[in-house]
């Protein structure tokens, strides 16, 4: 039952020839950098599902860095008292305009 997923769910590891986006209905692939990098548990936030689905993407799609920001952005604020949004974490975290990028919005200018 490694990082929380438990045998209910039928984990499998695709063949090496096989890629992440050909994952087969009623699934949904992750990365173990993830789980490694991100410290993504499951079970997943409503928070973190919210901004997977405001933004459109899944978990295939987000760069463990990117998700490391998400997770760590609602750790701070459940830390601070308050619940996470959608609203504020687009206030802090500007998504890029070419590619979905997760960044430190800069106020100085």
């Amino acid at each position: 039952m490694e990082w929380g997923i438990g045998m209910k769910f039928k984990p499998v590891a695709p063949a090496c020839d096989v890629s992440i986006g050909k994952c087969p209905p009623g699934s949904i692939a992750l990365y173990c950098r993830h789980f490694e990098f991100s410290s993504l548990r499951h079970p997943f936030s409503i928070f973190v599902l919210n901004v997977l689905e405001y933004y459109r993407v899944s978990f295939a799609q987000i760069h463990p860095q990117g998700l490391a920001r998400v997770l760590h952005f609602e750790v701070l604020c459940r830390a601070s008292g308050y619940d996470p949004t959608i609203l504020s974490f687009r206030r802090f975290f500007p998504i890029g305009q070419e590619w979905c990028l997760v960044y430190i919005r800069d106020n100085s200018g």
